[in-house]
């Protein structure tokens, strides 16, 4: 009975969330985009907040307070299969992963009270990951805002939850409780000590807790989510990257069929994003697949 209890409030959840915020938003959100879950993650993921792709392999992390580990999933993403302690750094609020080439860097990037002006990101050789349990970076790259005010907790505009590789650069994104656009900051991912300042202001209507790039496609997502509506709803932009610039010209906006607090997205072609949850009163920790061809296609 609790079970057949828990799908019902589940329902009620996901109908008001559904019709009660066409309102909100001033984008388009018919038709919002399915969302196919794969699997509940596994309790040691529980709180999902970072994703990488690495020689075929799914790779993730929990955000503050926890371990400073990454966790290699198995195929059905049920299991964790190798687990790699990051020396040398503190999970003080790690938040997500981006990835090139040769390095796998992660963020430690989230400040929902304020109490520092920036945050740290670990570079570690993707070759590393396979050589044992345990990994050192070769950078710790620490960042301040140029631009930074003190502010009340959840009340201000200098939060971080999503790093991204384009070029040779670091994007990082804010998370603005204040005014719930997202700020665009550029990084060096070779300089240790970095004042950073905005590159861009975008009006994303909501809480950018994910980013990542797809180089093949020129193609940027953003993942968030709503505050004021009864429990949120979840959404994407997809935004084409030209000349080194995001241009928002280009921005496409969708809302996600099925609410949960999704933290984390990756590109797992150029068509399907990868997107996990954290556990919730309602749900588990939770990855599954969204299908954006029928964006990408209108978008060429």
């Amino acid at each position: 009975m609790v079970d057949i209890f828990k799908k019902h409030i589940y329902l009620v959840v996901a109908l008001l969330s559904l019709s009660g915020c066409s309102s909100a938003s001033t984008y388009s959100v018919r038709k919002p985009l399915d969302v196919d879950v794969l699997a509940n993650l596994p309790e040691v993921l529980n709180e999902s907040s970072g994703l990488a792709l690495i020689n075929g392999q799914i790779w993730s992390h929990n955000d503050s307070g926890s371990q400073n580990q990454i966790y290699q999933l198995s195929s059905d993403f049920k299991t964790v299969t190798k687990t790699v302690t990051v020396k040398h750094s503190k999970n003080y609020d790690w938040e997500d992963l981006a990835q090139s080439k040769r390095y796998l860097y992660i963020g430690d990037t989230g400040n929902n009270s304020t109490r520092r002006n920036g945050g740290v990101i670990y570079k570690v050789p993707l070759t590393s990951l396979k050589k044992g349990s345990s990994v050192s970076p070769i950078t710790t790259i620490r960042y301040r805002f140029k631009d930074f005010k003190p502010g009340k907790t959840y009340q201000h505009n200098y939060d971080s939850e999503a790093i991204t590789v384009v070029g040779d650069q670091l994007w990082l994104f804010s998370k603005n409780w204040q005014n719930e656009h997202t700020k665009l900051y550029r990084l060096s991912t070779t300089k240790v000590n970095q004042t950073v300042t905005p590159a861009g202001d975008y009006p994303t209507e909501g809480l950018i807790t994910s980013a990542d790039y797809n180089a093949t496609t020129s193609t940027l997502v953003l993942l968030g989510y709503r505050k004021d509506v009864f429990l949120g709803y979840s959404f994407i932009w997809l935004v084409k990257v030209k000349g080194n610039q995001l241009d928002w010209s280009t921005a496409q906006y969708k809302r996600l069929r099925i609410y949960s607090q999704w933290e984390a997205v990756h590109w797992y072609n150029n068509n399907k994003l990868l997107i996990t949850s954290e556990k919730n009163p309602l749900t588990k920790a939770m990855i599954a697949t969204v299908d954006v061809s029928s964006l990408i296609n209108a978008s060429e």
